[in-house]
């Protein structure tokens, strides 16, 4: 007995590649020092935001010991998307500098 024929065509392009890719590309590292560098100017805009978004008030003349603040919350908020953006790109320049190192054995 025979094994049977499938008339179905093989799929282009689904295989495994012939040639995988080189991880270790020492371009990745430029864009982890890109990264980095964006990194920097979020924490700092993250920081420049959370002091814009505090304002103390005055105090109140019976209690002295008092001190209150107000919280703008348009510019708590955009500091800590920028703090979370800042985290993930952080995490990111981390894989690139993996990746940019990196060598198959």
């Amino acid at each position: 007995m025979s094994t049977p024929q499938t008339s179905e065509p093989e799929a282009v392009g689904l295989g495994w590649p012939d040639e995988p890719g080189r991880l270790d590309q020492p371009r990745r590292a430029v864009l982890a020092v890109g990264e980095l560098v964006l990194v920097g100017l979020l924490v700092w805009a993250a920081l420049w935001c959370y002091d814009r978004g505090t304002v103390p008030l005055s105090r109140v003349a019976e209690r002295p010991d008092l001190d209150f603040q107000h919280y703008a919350g348009n510019w708590i908020g955009t500091s800590i998307a920028a703090a979370t953006l800042a985290a993930v790109l952080l995490l990111d320049a981390g894989r690139q500098l993996v990746l940019a190192v990196r060598t198959r054995a």
